[in-house]
């Protein structure tokens, strides 16, 4: 092609056509702009795509996250909800004057919850990956951006005051509960498929044990007060889904 460019010039200087060899300068270059302007703006068009496909590789990762937290605060959910049952169960009998258990099964095993730990497992990688490169401020849905925005703001304050409050109190009973009874009579109701009431010794310890009752109280309240917030999570985490459903689901296919 370049050599049939340059013949046609070459002709037309000899022939001394001089007019007609700028006016067929002109055009050739001309032709080469435009074909610059194509080639960028093909360019242009794959950069642009290549973008929108890693924004949406990033959404999905992020969509992926959500789904399995989703799936982590149901199971944070039921372990505070059988607590806070469970606090409001054995709390009035300790408090009392009689003391009296009308189930001695449940009231152990009701005990024994109290102990379980539960913590947040974080997965924060891709947003946290987002945020340190800029790429959030890059997202084109600005109402996608602020919901994950929110969201993950107090998932952060959630998970810290979850993971930094919970554990400590609920490893102390536990340590308490394997100081406070036997092997023998702690194997009777835990880990067992066939639980037992273990002996009067081990509910008179609990009793008489000045540590149980505040633990009691707090594992209680703190259940209470953080079983409303994973349910704030889950409302949120589920919103953002049933939105990626909507606006974004047939661009994953």
């Amino acid at each position: 092609m370049i050599k049939l460019f340059r013949k046609i010039r070459q002709k037309l200087l000899h022939e001394g056509k001089t007019t007609k060899y700028f006016k067929y300068a002109i055009g050739e270059i001309l032709l080469v702009v435009i074909g610059i302007l194509i080639a960028l703006q093909i360019n242009n068009w794959n950069e642009d795509r290549k973008g929108k496909l890693q924004m949406l590789i990033n959404i999905s990762s992020i969509k992926e996250d959500i789904q399995t937290d989703i799936l982590d605060f149901h199971r944070i959910k039921s372990i505070l909800q059988d607590q806070i049952e469970s606090g409001r169960y054995i709390i009035p009998i300790m408090e009392s004057e009689t003391r009296f258990i009308k189930d001695s099964l449940q009231f152990i095993r009701s005990f024994q919850k109290l102990t379980t730990t539960t913590n947040i497992i974080e997965r924060t990688n891709t947003w946290n990956f987002l945020n340190s490169t800029g790429i959030i401020s890059e997202f084109p849905d600005l109402k996608l951006q602020k919901m994950l925005q929110d969201y993950y703001y107090s998932y952060s304050i959630v998970s810290e005051g979850l993971n930094n409050s919970s554990s400590p109190s609920r490893l102390e009973l536990r340590k308490l509960k394997y100081e406070l009874f036997t092997d023998t009579e702690h194997r009777k109701f835990f880990p067992t498929n066939t639980p037992k009431p273990p002996n009067k010794n081990s509910y008179e310890a609990i009793f008489n044990d000045k540590r149980v009752l505040p633990l009691c109280r707090y594992i209680t309240s703190n259940s209470t007060y953080f079983e409303s917030s994973i349910s704030n999570l889950l409302e949120n985490g589920e919103e953002i889904l049933d939105y990626l459903n909507k606006n974004y689901s047939k661009k994953y296919d």
